[in-house]
């Protein structure tokens, strides 16, 4: 499975300067999950590309970004943590703005930002 970026591109291309979300040694993983979600809305067309376009490679670096995100901010259980008592014990989940739904659009929102204006969405023939 090609990825779109790499490391290389994230501290050089994307974060220009930005301290990074991704840790080094996870970003392949996660750049791997973003080219999947990039092949599939743009109906695998970036993998008959010669060369990555830098919007692809932009693209895959915020999506990598939420993903991790999303990721980073779930519990042992898998549920989404908003906030945690002091005592302890007690712990407020969030539920909705992190959900699979509400992640999938911001994925999409993501790809239409980056990949718009080119024919990788395109979806006719």
């Amino acid at each position: 499975m090609k990825i779109y970026a790499d490391l290389e591109f994230y501290y050089s291309g994307y974060l220009l300067g930005r301290k990074p979300t991704i840790p080094d040694e996870t970003f392949p993983y996660w750049a791997m999950l973003a080219a999947g979600e990039i092949r599939q809305r743009t109906f695998e067309r970036v993998d008959s590309l010669e060369e990555i376009p830098e919007a692809v490679q932009m693209c895959c670096c915020e999506i990598a970004e939420k993903l991790y995100f999303v990721e980073s901010v779930k519990d042992e259980s898998g549920m989404i943590l908003q906030s945690y008592g002091n005592d302890g014990e007690t712990g407020t989940y969030k539920t909705e703005d992190l959900s699979e739904k509400h992640v999938q659009k911001s994925i999409g929102q993501i790809t239409r930002k980056w990949l718009a204006n080119t024919d990788l969405m395109y979806c006719g023939v």
